[in-house]
């Protein structure tokens, strides 16, 4: 067994929440301390700095933490925390960042640039991302360039894939409550229909959010709806739980404006009222355009065909928060056919993690 699938599998069985990724650090630091590279511990997190003395660096990262999800696999490495699982691949993410770890520890000194590898928790909530920005890591290792990988289902397997600009969405929840007036159905002149309400409004913004152009990638769904207390009455009361996500911040921005000019209306037309709470969730995962195609040309003279995306995906990923900062490149490593990301039975082929690495290796000598 490599290294590489020997790390995964360990890793799989020890899955944390975020922010509790306890053993999962203790693990990584039982690896990493016995090279030549500086540690820095942030909360559950790890920075692993391979110093040149040289005026740039090139950073990596990979995030730690697990699901509260039950295992359903049955496999010799299956998850020993019961109810929770490693069903986002980080524990692959972890292995792949190991692994390049003892590369650099031989081979660091024959580049012209030092290495950053960072190990960040609570990528699945919180946005463990601002615990790591917030230690200034840019600025104090000089970062000139972060790259990061995803394993990614239904994607040729072993193949790397990116995009310029857009690759993931910014992402939000939103909660809505509407109140109205609780009434029996027998007197519906007394009660003020919460439900109905709710039902106009869905229909309305979906509309809205129909018009723009279909050019401009962009999602707002409502998954769960709650209203009533029973058949005979005028529901008083109906929350609506919304997802809300796009690319731009100005599309972003609009659509949520939208949801608000829009409440105002209903609660004019019908005496509601609206109460809308946004949880402001990841940022958009902006690939650097000119990083981007230095790393394609770069790769290619090693012989390798980075593969390009054709369109975002609509999933989130809290990767965004650095690319707002630092030039940054986000990459999906095909898995193939498997299940689902975020679901009991995901699992993939270990092996696959070499072609990760090795793509990691290709950058350590990119001009930056």
């Amino acid at each position: 067994m490599t290294d590489i699938i020997k790390y995964r599998q360990d890793l799989h069985q020890i899955p944390e929440l975020g922010f509790n990724e306890y053993k999962t650090q203790e693990y990584i630091l039982n690896i990493i301390k016995n090279y030549n590279c500086k540690i820095e511990i942030i909360k559950t997190g790890i920075l692993c700095f391979f110093d040149n003395n040289a005026n740039k660096t090139i950073g990596f990262r990979t995030d730690m933490d697990a699901l509260m999800i039950e295992e359903k696999n049955d496999i010799p490495f299956k998850s020993i925390h019961k109810g929770i699982m490693h069903a986002c691949g980080h524990d692959g993410h972890m292995a792949m960042m190991l692994s390049l770890a003892g590369y650099l520890n031989e081979h660091y000194k024959e580049y012209d640039k030092n290495f950053l590898l960072i190990f960040q928790p609570s990528e699945e909530e919180n946005c463990g991302a601002k615990t790591i920005l917030a230690t200034n890591f840019i600025k104090k290792y000089n970062v000139k360039a972060l790259f990061g990988f995803h394993v990614w289902p239904n994607l040729e397997a072993g193949q790397i894939y990116t995009r310029s600009n857009e690759l993931m969405a910014k992402s939000a929840e939103v909660n809505i409550e509407i109140i109205g007036h609780a009434a029996h159905v027998a007197n519906e002149d007394k009660g003020i229909d919460s439900l109905l309400v709710a039902s106009k409004y869905l229909l309305d913004i979906y509309d809205k959010e129909h018009a723009y152009d279909e050019k401009i990638y962009r999602l707002l769904k409502c998954g769960k709806l709650e209203s009533g207390t029973a058949r005979n009455i005028i529901s008083g009361k109906t929350k609506m739980y919304i997802t809300l996500r796009a690319y731009q911040n100005d599309v972003y921005e609009s659509l949520k404006k939208m949801l608000f000019d829009e409440a105002k209306k209903y609660e004019a037309e019908y005496k509601v009222k609206f109460v809308i709470d946004i949880n402001e969730g990841y940022e958009a995962v902006i690939n650097d355009e000119k990083l981007v195609k230095k790393v394609e040309t770069h790769v290619l003279t090693k012989g390798y065909k980075l593969n390009i995306l054709n369109k975002p995906v609509l999933q989130a990923e809290d990767f965004g928060c650095y690319t707002k900062y630092v030039p940054a490149v986000f990459f999906f490593l095909g898995l193939g056919k498997t299940e689902a990301l975020h679901t009991d039975h995901f699992n993939f082929d270990s092996s696959l993690l070499e072609n990760g690495l090795n793509f990691y290796k290709m950058l350590l000598d990119l001009e930056i």
